[in-house]
């Protein structure tokens, strides 16, 4: 069995990314992948603390190393953001950056949510991911009254199937 992790960028107090986590994890088809969520929140990975350089892949921080396996393991990757000053979060941007060789090759697919489904947050993701050799595979918008409402529930019936298309673009 495949894993597919799924993971949360948002660490505000009032984020609704982990409900939505939740609620991407129960789309997947059970057959096809077994879906997790991973929580930056959570893990709070603190900043660049590491004394080597990501591209040595000397993790020697027990944090490092643990989300180094977790990117690792991982057959494929949804990344869900929401938009913060037109771009994607800043705990995505550590997590991206305290790992290098993990990314290489990775099947990622990215939900942005939002107002307006977090497309300036997306665009600015697809360079990032791109320099670290990531397969980005697609993109999912999920707009405030459309698609989710602001509290996280979801609004619209072909919210699942559009993930679910996604999930399978990463197999």
């Amino acid at each position: 069995m495949k894993t597919l992790s799924i993971i949360v960028t948002s660490t505000r107090p009032t984020r609704i990314g982990h409900r939505l986590g939740e609620w991407v994890a129960a789309q997947i088809p059970a057959e096809e992948w077994d879906a997790r969520v991973v929580d930056l929140g959570e893990l709070s990975l603190p900043m660049l603390d590491e004394e080597d350089m990501p591209r040595n892949g000397n993790y020697r921080l027990p944090h490092t190393q643990a989300w180094a396996r977790t990117v690792a393991e991982s057959d494929a990757i949804l990344i869900l953001t929401p938009e913060y000053n037109a771009s994607f979060t800043a705990p995505l941007k550590n997590a991206i950056d305290i790992l290098y060789a993990e990314w290489n090759d990775k099947p990622i697919g990215v939900i942005g949510y939002g107002w307006r489904g977090a497309a300036r947050a997306t665009a600015a993701l697809s360079p990032v991911l791109g320099n670290v050799g990531a397969d980005e595979r697609g993109v999912l918008h999920l707009t405030f009254r459309e698609d989710i409402a602001p509290d996280g529930s979801v609004l619209s019936t072909t919210t699942a199937d559009r993930v679910v298309d996604l999930a399978r673009k990463l197999a």
